[in-house]
């Protein structure tokens, strides 16, 4: 059976779910990636950089080109999530040497503009991080939508949140920015945590990868089973509190607590690859960017309390995922490496 491909752009702040997102997707027949970019967000842009060339290049895919893009939020100070993914991002994995040749001169938006207009049909493009880089295109290029076919983004929420009880990691980092992707008109998919963290994998699911002796089971083992904040060290945690690096999240959870592990980039990737896997429907939805105790929360306006027409509905809201079905064809596509 042909799988007809469709053109991908993939933005990422890669600490632990972006290496495992980048490697589900590298092993996707659907997509024909045409290109990386990076972001700050979990950890530094030097690191998110420098992280996801060396994925790429364990995946065999030095042939994708990266760009490096914003270094921080729009009009904010960066929060990291360094406790969560160790101060470089990839805490339980050590490469050997870093690996550059996929990274180009341009910045990430005038590469993201290039590739946009270069290609035949309208581009996916997966948002796995704050949606600077996004937002930074959008100012840039009003007429880029023009070329997008949807932006897929792992955020926003319902009723679950991380770090805080209502807010994403990846909005709270850049409110601005969602803001202004929610007001562009270009299609908008979320994927948000009250669906990822149904997209889990049980210690017993991540014993199975780690039994499979393939080069990428052995990565995914060893990235999952040093993820959260449970895992944080003495000396990441000084090196967490230090001057200029200090972090809104508290690590507060126990290893025990981190065991069930979210796959909240990798179904982010399955919602573009797959998204029969799920339910989702269109709703109009505000970002909070000032608020005392709020800022970074999404407004789902699920029962159209503003009275908002069908065109004006400015999110695809994943609800419900077949999570069996999305763990195996995770589980397959870290397998399918062998």
């Amino acid at each position: 059976m042909c799988i007809k491909k469709f053109p991908v752009l993939i933005d990422v702040d890669t600490g632990v779910d972006d290496a495992l997102a980048l490697t589900a997707a590298c092993a996707c027949p659907q997509f024909d990636i045409i290109g990386v970019t990076t972001v700050a967000g979990n950890v530094d842009l030097k690191y998110t950089t420098k992280n996801t060339m060396n994925v790429l290049h364990l995946l065999g895919r030095d042939d994708i080109p990266v760009a490096a893009g914003a270094d921080g939020p729009l009009e904010r100070p960066l929060i990291r999530a360094s406790a969560v993914h160790g101060v470089e991002g990839l805490r339980g994995f050590q490469f050997e040497e870093n690996y550059t040749d996929s990274l180009v001169d341009e910045d990430a938006v005038t590469f993201l503009w290039n590739k946009l207009k270069s290609q035949k049909e309208k581009v996916t493009i997966i948002a796995l991080a704050p949606l600077t880089n996004i937002a930074r295109l959008i100012l840039s290029h009003e007429d880029c939508g023009e070329y997008i076919e949807k932006i897929v983004f792992m955020g926003t929420s319902y009723h679950d949140g991380n770090p805080s009880p209502i807010v994403t990691f990846n909005v709270l980092v850049d409110p601005e920015a969602l803001r202004i992707v929610l007001d562009s008109k270009i299609e908008f998919c979320a994927v948000p945590l009250d669906v990822t963290r149904q997209c889990y994998l049980t210690p017993e699911e991540i014993g199975m990868i780690g039994k499979d002796q393939g080069v990428i089971s052995q990565f995914a083992h060893s990235i999952l089973t040093h993820y959260g904040s449970g895992y944080l060290t003495e000396k990441e945690r000084e090196a967490i509190n230090a001057k200029g690096n200090e972090e809104q999240i508290t690590a507060t959870k126990t290893a025990e607590e981190n065991a069930r592990v979210s796959l909240h980039d990798p179904a982010t990737v399955a919602f573009a690859a797959c998204p029969d896997m799920f339910t989702a429907r269109k709703y109009f939805a505000m970002v909070e960017c000032k608020g005392e105790i709020t800022t970074g929360f999404t407004l789902i306006d699920k029962r159209n309390f503003y009275a908002k027409q069908p065109e004006e509905m400015n999110i695809l809201f994943a609800e419900t995922v077949d999570r069996e079905r999305m763990i195996n064809w995770f589980i397959s596509a870290i397998k399918s490496y062998n």
